[in-house]
């Protein structure tokens, strides 16, 4: 770890730790449709309030995904109901909000946490900053914000325990696709160090995360497949998912970030595309690339976010509009001098 890094978290965990001891009730939440680093930041800083005697909950807008909920046994993670946390939410001391900074993609909880009287802490790596959080932490060159919590948590003088560990493990190999992205550093690796040495299982957690994948999935990801379509001499690669093949595949609740993951291992693709059609005129946009073409400003400028190499959006409108206004932005990105 960097001079730099060290000062950045010895601040971060300066201004949170006097918030943690001030505190009796906590709120942790993290973006709509919940990844392995969002999910692996809330279990691990949860476990650290709860050294603290913070009553302390994940409240989330959609459940767990399969492949996570090895993380959480004894089903503390809880989904969003007005009628259960509205209260709790606007009594909190502090809401956490993990690996999103933006506002938008608070989805229903963003009403009651613009009302809450709790201080609004933000912990992210994602390179936006958002007036809104009345305490923001971000660090660009965190590889996962998990990492980032982990750090922190260190900084303030906890204990990271083995399911704690797991969870910033998880935030880790999600986010820097099992030491293959660009953020992958020697402070990532470092931290990947410490958290084996805390007990973390790198076979069990590569089996639940990786190896727990549907048929329903495989099944979606042939009918993907089936209709690949490149172009730019072939640095371009993307496909697409009507509803109706969604459905006809029983593949609805099915994350599918691996799909668009494969593209890339085309050889010579170096920006690829999932086109997926949702319910209510919407498509939603994955995006990946490679090198220094960066897909998180192309997925702003349709009102997403993400990583450079990795990012998405939801888009209103239908898929067939949709498909020709996105691509048109990519050959122009693909246009753009190195």
């Amino acid at each position: 770890m960097t001079e730099k890094d060290r000062a950045m978290i010895a601040d971060a965990a300066r201004r949170l730790k006097p918030l943690v001891e001030g505190a009796r009730t906590a709120a942790l939440t993290t973006h709509v449709s919940p990844d392995g680093d969002g999910i692996g930041s809330e279990i691990c800083l949860l476990g650290y309030l709860k050294t603290h005697r913070i009553v302390a909950r994940i409240i989330n807008t959609e459940p767990l995904a399969a492949k996570y909920r090895f993380l959480d046994p004894d089903g503390t993670v809880e989904v969003f109901d007005a009628a259960k946390h509205d209260d709790f939410l606007r009594a909190s001391d502090l809401i956490f909000m993990l690996d999103n900074s933006a506002t938008s993609r608070m989805g229903p909880l963003e009403p009651v946490i613009r009302a809450s009287r709790a201080t609004t802490v933000c912990i992210d790596h994602h390179n936006v900053h958002e007036p809104f959080w009345k305490v923001s932490i971000i660090d660009p060159e965190a590889c996962a914000t998990g990492e980032l919590v982990f750090q922190i948590i260190k900084a303030m003088g906890g204990q990271v325990d083995r399911n704690a560990a797991q969870a910033a493990y998880v935030s880790l190999v999600t986010d820097t696709g099992y030491f293959r992205f660009s953020k992958t550093s020697p402070r990532c690796h470092e931290a990947a160090a410490e958290m084996l040495a805390a007990g973390v299982d790198p076979p069990r957690v590569y089996e639940e995360v990786f190896e727990r994948n549907s048929a329903a999935l495989l099944r979606l990801g042939g009918v993907a497949m089936a209709d690949l379509r490149q172009e730019e001499g072939g640095r371009l690669a993307w496909v697409s998912l009507a509803r109706e093949q969604v459905l006809r595949c029983q593949a609805e609740a099915e994350d599918t970030s691996d799909i668009v993951n494969d593209l890339l291992s085309i050889d010579g693709v170096r920006l690829a595309v999932l086109f997926k059609e949702l319910d209510d005129g919407l498509t939603k946009l994955s995006l990946r690339s490679k090198g220094d073409l960066d897909v998180n400003r192309l997925a702003s400028r349709f009102g997403g976010g993400g990583h450079t190499n990795a990012a998405g959006a939801v888009v209103t409108g239908g898929l067939d509009e949709t498909i020709r206004r996105v691509l048109r932005s990519c050959r122009e990105l693909l246009k753009q001098p190195a």
